[in-house]
C-alpha cells in the first residue's frame, strides 16, 4: 500500500502472491482435464469444460501477476481500474464498505459495499436483487494486499474523512 490520509492518494494493489496461486490452480485443473481426456471411461464433456472454465483463469491471473488491479482513494473518491474496465465512484455514491462471502461456501472474504440512495437515484433505480442474493450492492473483490476486513476498515474511514471534507 502506498500513500497515508496526510499524504493521498492512497493506492492499494492486488497481490501477486494470491493472482500466482490462482494461476497455479488453473494451470492444475487444466493438465487434470487433459489427463482425464486421455482414459476414455471418463467424461470427456465433464474435461472440456473443466479446461475452458480454468483455461480462461489462466490468461487473466497471468495478466494480473504482470500489472495488478488497482484502487486508488483520493479526496473525490475511488477508482478500480483491472484487467477489464476502470470504475470510479464519488465518496457520496458508496458507503458501508464490508467483508462478506459471496456464498456459503466462499473460503475468502470479499470486499463489498451498498450504494448510496443518491446514487441509486442518479442510475435510476436500486440494486435490491443483487443484495438479496450476495447481502451487498457492490464489490470490489478479493485479492488484495490487504484483508477485506481491513480493506473496508481503510475504506470507511477514507469515505468519513474525504467525503465530509470536500462536499
Amino acid at each position: 500500500m502506498q500513500g497515508s490520509f496526510d499524504a493521498p492518494p492512497i493506492i492499494i494493489r492486488s497481490s501477486r502472491g494470491k493472482s500466482a496461486l490462482m494461476l497455479l490452480i488453473s494451470i492444475t485443473f487444466v493438465a487434470s482435464g487433459m489427463l482425464i481426456l486421455r482414459d476414455p471411461k471418463q467424461s470427456a464433456t465433464m474435461a472440456w469444460l473443466v479446461m475452458i472454465f480454468f483455461g480462461a483463469g489462466i490468461p487473466i491471473f497471468g495478466w494480473r501477476l504482470v500489472r495488478p488491479d488497482v484502487l486508488t482513494l483520493t479526496h473525490d473518491g475511488i477508482t478500480w481500474r483491472s484487467i477489464f474496465r476502470t470504475s470510479q465512484w464519488a465518496w457520496d455514491d458508496v458507503g458501508n464498505f464490508r467483508a462478506y462471502a459471496p456464498t456459503r461456501k466462499t473460503i475468502s472474504k470479499h470486499l463489498g459495499f451498498d450504494f448510496t440512495d443518491r446514487y441509486n437515484a442518479k442510475r435510476g433505480g436500486s440494486r435490491g436483487i443483487v443484495k438479496a442474493i450476495t447481502s451487498v450492492e457492490g464489490s470490489l473483490g478479493t485479492g488484495w494486499e490487504l484483508s477485506a476486513a481491513d480493506l473496508a476498515e481503510l475504506l470507511n474511514k477514507a469515505r468519513v474523512r474525504w467525503a465530509t471534507d470536500y462536499r
